[in-house]
C-alpha cells in the first residue's frame, strides 16, 4: 500500500547484528522450539536435594515455579547466555531471571484485561505453522518432530497448543507494549548516558564500512488525464463485479495494482491514523465495518476500500488500487525535468528547495540517512545499487528510474564519502538514542505494572 512515510524503507546499516542492542525482558518461545529439554537442568542454589518442585515468585494473579525459572534458565543458556560457575553469582542471575518473568507476567495479565486488544487468529494460526515448519526443519523432518515431540510426554496437538498459548501472549504483549509507548511523554536522554554506552560496547564494534551521504530529488511521472479517466474506468467496472456477488479478496487479488496486498486480496492489516496518505486515511477512518466506499484518487491512482474491523485507533481494511499508465512522452518530460534538477543540484542548488519546487513525492526522504556502500543493495530500495555503483564524492548521479507502486525517477548528490575506520560515537549516536529511549521507556512500563501489583520473591 502506500504509507506516508513508510513507502520508502532504509534499513541502518553498519552495526552488526545485536550490537548495541539492551536486553528488553520478554517472554521466549524457545522452549516451545525445543521439546526435548529436561526441566531443572540447571541447578539454582537453595534448591534441597529431592525437592519436586516450590513457589519462587508471586505476580500479580500468577505463581512462577522453580521449574520454570530453570526452563526459562535452560532456553536461555541454549540461546547462547552464559550463567557464573559460582554459586552467589548463579544465583544473582537467577533472580535476573526472575525479576524478567515477573515483569513478563504482570504485563500479561495487563494485557488480557484490556479488552480493546483484539487478535487476529489468522495471523495467530500462520504464526504456529511458521514455528512448526521452522522446528521441523531444524529437527531434520516431520517424522524427527513427532519423535521428538512424544519423547517429551506430548502429542502433537498438545505440542501445537503451547505453542498457540506462547504465540497469543507474545502478540498481546506486542500489541500492549506498543500502545503504551504511544501513550508515554517523551523521555529525555543525556549526552553522558549513551557516551557511556557507546564506551562500554566499542570493543565490540566490527569495523566500520565506507558511508555514503546522499540527497535526492524524486519526481513522478504524471500520466495525462485520459490515463487518469481510463483508471476509473477501469475500476467502477471491478466495483461493479463486486456488487454483483463477487468476492471482494478475490477481485482484489486478480486485478489490483498494489504489489504488497493484492496478492493477499487486497488485505492491509490493522493500521493507525496517519500510516497511509492523507486521501486514504479519510476514507478509511469514517467508514462502518463491511461497507465499499465510493471510489477515491490519490496519487497513487483510484482506490476503493472496505472497513473489515475496528478497534480505538485502528482500522483492518482491504483495498483495490487501479494506477494510471503512463507512456513513453510522459516519462521522457519526467527525465526531461529531472535533468534540469541534476544540472542545478551540480551547480550547487539546495536540494529541499528543489525538492520543493518540482514536486518532490511526499513520504520519500530528500537528505538520506548514511548507508554503506556495500549494504545499498539491502538498505534502500531496488533501483538504487546500479546508480550508486562506481559513485565518487562530489557526484551527481544522472536521472535513473525507480518504482514506489508507480513510476518515478530520481536525481541524487553524494555530498560525502566517509572511509572505512572504526566506529564513532556520531555514527551510531542516533542507534544509541533509540536504544536507551526504549530501555528507560520499557522501566517506567514495568514500574507502573508493579506499582498496581502484588508482588513477593521467595527465592
Amino acid at each position: 500500500m502506500m504509507p506516508s512515510t513508510k513507502r520508502f524503507r532504509i534499513r541502518p546499516a553498519g552495526l552488526a547484528a545485536g550490537l548495541l542492542a539492551l536486553t528488553v525482558a520478554a517472554p521466549t518461545v524457545a522452549a516451545a522450539q525445543q521439546p526435548t529439554a529436561p526441566p531443572l537442568s540447571i541447578e539454582l542454589p537453595g534448591q534441597p536435594e529431592g525437592l519436586v518442585d516450590r513457589v519462587v515468585a508471586v505476580a500479580g494473579d500468577s505463581l512462577i515455579l522453580l521449574s520454570q525459572l530453570s526452563n526459562e534458565m535452560l532456553v536461555l543458556a541454549a540461546q547462547g547466555v552464559e550463567f557464573p560457575p559460582d554459586p552467589q553469582g548463579m544465583r544473582q542471575a537467577a533472580l535476573d531471571v526472575l525479576e524478567s518473568m515477573i515483569n513478563v507476567q504482570l504485563l500479561l495479565q495487563e494485557a488480557q484485561r484490556d479488552t480493546t486488544l483484539a487478535l487476529d487468529d489468522a495471523e495467530v494460526d500462520a504464526r504456529i505453522q511458521a514455528q512448526v515448519d521452522a522446528v521441523q526443519n531444524q529437527l531434520g523432518g516431520p517424522a524427527q518432530l513427532q519423535a521428538a515431540i512424544e519423547a517429551d510426554g506430548m502429542t502433537v496437538a498438545e505440542y501445537r497448543e503451547t505453542l498457540r498459548t506462547r504465540i497469543r501472549q507474545n502478540l498481546m504483549r506486542d500489541l500492549y507494549l506498543r500502545r503504551q509507548f504511544l501513550d508515554l511523554p517523551p523521555v529525555a536522554i543525556t549526552e553522558e548516558e549513551m557516551r557511556e554506552l557507546y564506551e562500554s560496547q566499542r570493543a565490540s564494534l566490527q569495523e566500520r564500512p565506507e558511508i555514503l551521504s546522499l540527497e535526492q530529488v524524486v519526481i513522478p511521472a504524471t500520466p495525462p488525464d485520459s490515463m487518469w479517466d481510463r483508471a476509473r474506468t477501469e475500476l467502477d467496472s471491478l466495483v461493479a463485479r463486486i456488487q454483483l456477488g463477487e468476492d471482494f479478496a478475490d477481485v482484489a487479488q486478480e486485478a489490483s495494482d498494489d504489489p504488497g496486498s493484492g496478492a493477499n486480496g487486497g488485505d492491509l492489516g490493522w493500521f493507525r491514523r496517519g500510516a497511509m496518505v492523507p486521501e486514504f486515511d479519510a476514507v478509511a477512518f469514517r467508514m462502518p465495518d463491511g461497507v465499499i466506499s465510493e471510489p477515491f484518487r490519490s496519487s497513487y491512482g483510484w482506490h476503493v476500500l472496505r472497513v473489515d474491523r475496528q478497534r480505538p485507533g485502528e482500522v483492518k481494511a482491504r483495498h483495490i488500487l487501479v494506477r494510471p499508465e503512463s507512456g513513453p512522452d510522459d516519462m521522457g518530460d519526467t527525465l526531461e525535468r529531472a535533468q534540469e534538477i541534476g544540472d542545478r543540484l551540480a551547480a550547487g542548488e539546495n536540494a529541499q528547495a528543489l525538492a520543493d519546487e518540482y514536486g518532490h513525492q511526499d513520504g520519500i526522504p530528500v537528505r538520506l540517512p548514511r548507508v554503506s556502500r556495500d549494504a545499498i543493495g539491502e538498505s534502500l530500495p531496488p533501483g538504487y545499487e546500479p546508480a550508486l555503483a562506481d559513485a565518487a564524492e562530489g557526484d551527481v548521479i544522472p536521472p535513473f528510474e525507480l518504482d514506489f507502486n508507480g513510476p518515478f525517477v530520481a536525481v541524487m548528490r553524494v555530498n560525502e564519502i566517509r572511509e572505512a575506520g572504526e566506529f564513532t560515537f556520531e555514527d551510531v549516536e542516533d542507534q544509541i538514542r533509540e536504544r536507551l529511549q526504549e530501555q528507560k521507556n520499557m522501566e517506567r512500563i514495568w514500574q507502573g505494572l508493579r506499582d498496581r501489583a502484588f508482588v513477593d520473591i521467595r527465592f
